[in-house]
């Protein structure tokens, strides 16, 4: 029997922001979505490595999070392909909240 696994992804531990980028799926298209990991040995051996290769400096700023698979898709739902939205964490809801970036026009 195979073990399941939950994604993994990263959060600002301050502003509970999770990190968003553009990505390739399965089928070789991009698409504007939630950095994640399918195995949690994964995620803690790649994301700070990840991190500095994004240009993110203060690594100890940001840390892992279990989601399910529906809260994975409902944040990527949530950011319409569309890299003016920012995804927070709402530790209350359990949900991720999109909000359109000030910083991008």
């Amino acid at each position: 029997m195979e073990a399941s696994s939950l994604p993994y992804v990263i959060k600002h531990k301050q502003t509970s922001e999770l990190y968003t980028c553009t990505m390739v799926n399965g089928y070789r298209l991009p698409y504007y979505g939630t950095k994640n990991w399918e195995y949690v040995e994964d995620a803690e051996a790649d994301y700070a490595q990840f991190l500095v290769a994004q240009g993110e400096a203060e690594l100890e700023e940001w840390e892992l999070l279990e989601l399910s698979e529906n809260q994975l898709k409902m944040c990527n739902v949530k950011l319409k392909n569309d890299p003016k939205f920012k995804l927070h964490w709402d530790e209350v809801k359990q949900s991720g909240i999109a909000s359109i970036s000030p910083l991008i026009s």
